[in-house]
């Protein structure tokens, strides 16, 4: 079979090791990144999709992903340290993958999504990826990331970035509301659409020129992390059918309420799909 050339979805960024601790002795293992929980949704969903990542020797994971990473001989995986025993989660990263190079980038699709975890994907492979996809959204986290000198993740401002020169280049930006903090949201959504997350309050949709409030699907949330991503594969799939935004959003906020009812990557059921979103 001869290799690819197109694909409906490239999902681009990092997987990870993610280690989610509850207290002392409390710890759980698991596969991690945003490349691997956008990846489940669209398994799920029988989306035509491919992924490019790049991770570390280390990398334990290779039997659970469909779409292996490049792995760098002497190197690590990313790792992070989510602290869940506090009432808002802490973040700790104590290795760093390689980054994507533009090289990386061989695929055509519809619709690419630049979905790093830590900085991974560089500002001139996000260029690469618009010559290579008819729309592209892209992750605030990936974009605004940086560590404290004890490893702890914070978010630095979008003008402080090489990445506020590029916003001409996303069809779509998500950001969580503490990630909207550090955006000039009136600058931002002059030039993309700008999906802010707002867990249990859904979401809100920005653009040039309307704003919309779409409400979330009420869930018992058992673990938070990997939400974002999941609400970002399901509004690339309502990109991917022509929705308009509303629906879109509708469909994002359903899939990112699925991930939080489990830990670490979802098995998504899609028998529980609402009709009206299928």
């Amino acid at each position: 079979m001869p290799p690819r050339s197109s694909c409906d979805a490239l999902v681009v960024g990092n997987y990870c090791h993610d280690v989610l601790s509850r207290g002392p002795g409390d710890a759980v293992h698991t596969l991690g990144g945003s490349a691997a929980y956008i990846s489940s949704v669209f398994a799920a969903m029988g989306v035509d999709h491919a992924v490019v990542a790049v991770a570390g020797e280390d990398f334990a994971y290779a039997d659970r992903v469909r779409y292996p990473p490049r792995i760098v001989p002497g190197t690590r995986t990313t790792r992070f340290i989510a602290d869940l025993s506090q009432e808002e989660r802490v973040l700790r990263v104590d290795a760093r993958s390689e980054p994507i190079r533009p090289q990386d980038i061989n695929l055509d699709a519809r619709v690419a999504l630049a979905c790093g975890v830590m900085g991974e994907v560089l500002p001139e492979t996000l260029i690469r990826l618009s010559l290579h996809a008819t729309q592209v959204l892209a992750d605030a986290q990936g974009l605004l990331r940086t560590l404290d000198a004890h490893g702890r993740v914070l978010n630095q401002r979008l003008e402080d970035t090489p990445f506020a020169a590029l916003l001409g280049h996303l069809h779509v930006l998500k950001a969580s509301e503490e990630e909207a903090r550090v955006l000039d949201i009136d600058a931002v959504r002059a030039k993309t659409c700008l999906v802010i997350t707002r867990g249990p309050q859904g979401c809100t949709v920005l653009t040039a020129r309307e704003t919309l409030q779409v409400p979330s699907w009420p869930v018992t949330e058992v673990d938070p992390t990997g939400a974002g991503d999941c609400f970002l594969a399901g509004f690339t799939l309502g990109l991917l059918r022509a929705w308009p935004l509303a629906r879109c959003a509708e469909l994002a906020n359903w899939s990112g309420a699925q991930a939080v009812t489990q830990v670490g990557v979802p098995t998504l059921d899609v028998a529980k799909l609402p009709e009206a979103l299928r």
